[in-house]
């Protein structure tokens, strides 16, 4: 799940090269922001795809909840944070390329206690 902090590294650079390009008048600096949207959300696509195929069977512990829990909010402020910047300085796709990579992996952090959920309902039916 370190995924994220490549996916937030990437997106930056991406918005910082394309922000220089751009100021210094390289009329190409969209392509940047392009190359960069679309790589997060390619990667966001993979990453998806690989948590679905390998979901893993979770303990009874409490303190595994309240661990998911903090990175979930973690994660969520991180993307947050990352998004907003691309927003302010205008660049509105890799700002959502950003918040969708955010929410796959809120996502990818919840799917193995909902696969315990489910699980547990289909025992008692």
């Amino acid at each position: 799940m370190k995924e994220w902090i490549g996916a937030v590294a990437y997106a930056l650079l991406s918005l910082v090269l394309g922000v220089l390009l751009r100021e210094l008048g390289f009329k190409g600096a969209r392509l940047v922001f392009l190359i960069g949207t679309v790589g997060i959300v390619g990667a966001a696509a993979l990453y998806a795809g690989r948590l679905f195929n390998s979901l893993s069977v979770i303990g009874t512990d409490n303190s595994e909840y309240a661990r998911a829990m903090l990175k979930i909010v973690g994660v969520g402020y991180v993307f947050g944070i990352c998004s907003d910047i691309c927003s302010e300085l205008g660049e509105s796709g890799l700002c959502g390329a950003v918040s969708l990579f955010g929410r796959v992996e809120i996502i990818a952090l919840s799917l193995p206690f909902i696969k315990g959920i489910v699980e547990k309902g289909i025992e008692l039916i």
